[in-house]
């Protein structure tokens, strides 16, 4: 068995097959997508935030920190979402959207 070369052509074939086979299991099942989600748009113009609703659109880093403070101490989970123009929106679930304005009082939420 040494020096038969139909035995090597069939290792190299189950080879070739198996990588196959593999290649086929292991791939992706949906294309991969890049980028940011909202692709680079302003939330606050966006219409594919799912679950979130923008409570503050456009403030300063510092400013939207401060709004999720306010809104983490009454236990309202908030996010922040840089905008193109490099100022930030600030965001909670929409169930938690009016709880959050109260919390915000006026001229602090939308």
């Amino acid at each position: 068995m040494g020096n038969d070369p139909s035995a090597l052509v069939v290792v190299v074939v189950v080879v070739l097959l198996l990588g196959l086979v593999l290649r086929w299991v292991f791939a992706p099942s949906r294309p991969r997508r890049s980028g940011r989600p909202v692709n680079a748009a302003d939330a606050a113009a966006s219409g594919k935030l799912g679950l979130l609703t923008v409570i503050t659109p456009g403030v300063g880093r510092q400013e939207a920190l401060r709004r999720r403070a306010v809104l983490q101490e009454a236990g309202i989970r908030s996010s922040m979402s840089r905008r193109a123009d490099g100022r930030y929106d600030v965001l909670v679930f929409g169930g938690d959207a009016q709880a959050a304005r109260v919390q915000l009082g006026p001229g602090d939420g939308v």
